[in-house]
């Protein structure tokens, strides 16, 4: 499959359901080099994938970005929630993930996981730090393990993983793109935004 331009079978979700309570105030639209946070992401997106969609329960925060928006079917869970709820959504078998504040995304590493999608049920980096489950794929396939999860009362997103069949994107191959580091930063409390 080309990976040149879109990518008709991947929705690329943002996770915007944070209630940004380590950052203080609304990490989402915080201004960062210029633009809100979520616009870095949203800016990458769009580039590769025909269909972008955002997970969050304030859908009129961000209504100004022209972006659907849809809110958790299961709320109070987190960002487990939010996959679920965008699996149940995307009109695609798969989905892409991206927390709102990696304001670091790569476009390649991007386009390399999904040509590796159609293969398995996730597609994930994991580095030294773990998984990245905010930057992975997943397939519509992980559904009924992830309401097994939810009703059994897990909320970790890793907690239905044994069941699926993963492509683990390991460090070495993550580095034929970038420092693994700069790529997943995420910001958490204000002082990341001096080290992004």
């Amino acid at each position: 499959m080309s990976m040149s331009g879109n990518i008709d079978t991947i929705t690329a979700v943002i996770i915007a359901g944070g209630k940004s309570r380590r950052f203080g105030t609304d990490k989402a639209l915080y201004p960062f080099e210029g633009r809100p946070l979520i616009e870095h992401a949203a800016a990458v997106l769009r580039r590769i994938f025909t269909h972008v969609i955002i997970s969050t329960n304030d859908i009129a925060k961000f209504s100004y970005l022209g972006i659907p928006c849809f809110a958790d079917t299961i709320p109070g869970i987190g960002p487990l929630g939010g996959i679920y709820t965008a699996l149940s959504t995307a009109r695609t078998h798969y989905i892409f993930t991206a927390a709102c504040d990696m304001p670091n995304l790569n476009e390649g590493l991007i386009r390399d996981m999904a040509s590796l999608a159609h293969s398995y049920d996730i597609v994930i980096p994991r580095t030294k730090d773990g998984y990245e489950a905010l930057h992975a794929i997943y397939s519509r396939a992980c559904l009924p393990h992830i309401q097994r999860t939810i009703e059994a009362g897990r909320r970790r997103i890793v907690d239905f993983f044994e069941d699926v069949s993963i492509r683990h994107i390991e460090e070495d191959e993550i580095r034929q793109f970038g420092d693994p580091s700069r790529i997943f930063f995420n910001i958490n409390y204000s002082d990341d935004l001096r080290r992004a």
